[in-house]
């Protein structure tokens, strides 16, 4: 095995770790606040989203591992390697030889109906939940947000969203005093993010590769910043939320019409029929489409338990469109968005 060998296998076994050691920030955090929470309420809630987490979870990566067992046995079938070397060689050799990142999503974006549903969950993960992870997290003074993001990314959305919920569900909502606007640091990122989902349909095999690392690692500069980016009334350029989320939401709503209009210029078949055969199609797609689906219907969860009433007929308009569009649009209903967002 040569050093590139030993390098592939070092960086595979680091994501890995990297993932564990983001479940020991995230759980270590939520037990202490688990632990000192007393209503039994709010714990009852902790302990459903704990539920969905795990569900999910091993739902998707069922799925993950079923692509990473197809990939590695369609490198073996290609090179032949299994007639002359050992596990660890064929590994290492697979590795080096297979951009796994890559060849995941150019799977999940390779037909109209399947970068329909990949899109949705792109939408909502740079648009609505960057701004949910941000608002929220500095209200309920969740401690490590920027590790959310990174774990959704890694792991899966649905996962990290429950975990958030988890997160907010025990913690206690400091008081409000000031303002909570928005940075050009963290709409640009938000910017940036939502350009690079609604151009993906247009990339060529030179530069998807490029515009999938934007989408991802805009998503995470907000959140890394941290308290830089509350900004104020008089700092130049800042937005407030209500602007922010009414301007995520005319972008997904167009971008999301477009890809629509797609789908269905192209569909030969019953969508219903289609999408059922779509989402089963390869390991890939069955992780990242089970990813949406767990991460809708966990949304929808939130709702019904965290806010009014008056926003549950707005639930079948969640399953109808996409939870990209649907997520800025009930919070842009939500009473609580101009007395409510502030930081103490």
């Amino acid at each position: 095995m040569d050093v590139y060998g030993f390098l592939a296998l070092a960086v595979f076994g680091s994501y890995f770790l990297t993932i564990i050691a983001l479940f020991a920030v995230i759980l270590g955090s939520l037990f202490q606040e688990y632990s000192s929470q007393q209503d039994s309420r709010r714990r009852t809630q902790a302990n459903l989203f704990t539920l969905l987490a795990a569900g999910s979870f091993l739902h998707t990566w069922y799925y993950m591992a079923r692509f990473l067992e197809w990939s590695f046995h369609e490198h073996d079938s290609k090179t032949l390697m299994q007639l002359q070397n050992t596990f660890a060689e064929r590994l290492s050799k697979w590795l080096v030889d297979t951009a796994l990142f890559e060849q995941a999503w150019k799977t999940v974006c390779s037909s109209p109906l399947r970068w329909w549903l990949s899109e949705q969950l792109c939408s909502y993960t740079v648009g609505t939940w960057t701004i949910f992870i941000f608002f929220e997290g500095k209200r309920h003074h969740v401690r490590h947000i920027w590790a959310y993001m990174l774990l959704g990314q890694l792991v899966a959305i649905s996962v990290a969203t429950n975990l958030f919920y988890v997160a907010i569900s025990v913690s206690v909502i400091m008081p409000a005093r000031k303002p909570l606007f928005a940075s050009p640091v963290l709409w640009l990122s938000i910017a940036a993010s939502l350009i690079s989902v609604s151009y993906t349909p247009f990339t060529t095999e030179r530069n998807f590769l490029s515009n999938l690392l934007v989408m991802h690692a805009s998503a995470m500069v907000p959140l890394l910043f941290g308290p830089y980016l509350a900004g104020s009334p008089t700092t130049r350029f800042s937005l407030n939320y209500q602007t922010l989320l009414s301007l995520v939401f005319v972008a997904t709503a167009i971008i999301h019409a477009g890809n629509t209009a797609l789908l269905f210029s192209t569909l030969d078949e019953p969508f219903f029929s289609a999408f059922w055969s779509m989402l089963f199609s390869h390991p890939a797609q069955s992780s990242i489409g089970w990813d949406v689906i767990w991460t809708t219907f966990s949304y929808i969860i939130w709702l019904c338990v965290s806010k009014s009433a008056s926003r549950l007929p707005c639930l079948p308009f969640v399953v109808l469109t996409s939870i990209g569009v649907t997520a800025p649009m009930l919070a842009l209903l939500d009473g609580d968005i101009e007395q409510g967002l502030r930081l103490e």
